[in-house]
């Protein structure tokens, strides 16, 4: 499918919730992937609403989740994916662009930075 030249149009729904965005951006900075406690933890969510988020990211291949066995309890490690962490980027090049196109429109003096330094602009 064609990306809209309107930047609203082109936001990826499964990322586009205030929850997912929150599980996404805690993924995201941890390499080695968050534990299901600690996820659930800071973003303030119950075990079935974030294995109901989960599912979502993981069906759309953004997240893979991984068990971890050993000394005591099985752990659930969430995990970005290559492909999640590309798609993650457009989210956020997208979500930019929005954000600009509306604050343009309301008047609003433009100053974000860049969010997702995927295309950095020149100073």
């Amino acid at each position: 499918m064609a990306r809209s030249t309107n930047p609203i149009d082109n936001l990826e729904r499964s990322m586009h919730e205030p929850k997912r965005l929150a599980i996404l951006s805690t993924v995201a900075s941890e390499p080695e992937g968050v534990s299901f406690a600690e996820l659930k933890e800071s973003c303030e969510l119950t075990d079935g609403n974030l294995n109901r988020h989960l599912k979502v990211l993981e069906e759309e291949s953004i997240v893979r989740l991984k068990k971890i066995t050993g000394e005591g309890r099985a752990r659930t490690m969430v995990i970005m994916t290559a492909a999640g962490r590309k798609k993650f980027i457009a989210y956020l090049d997208s979500l930019e662009a929005a954000l600009v196109q509306a604050a343009q429109s309301a008047g609003r003096p433009v100053n974000l930075g860049h969010v997702s330094g995927a295309n950095p602009r020149p100073a």
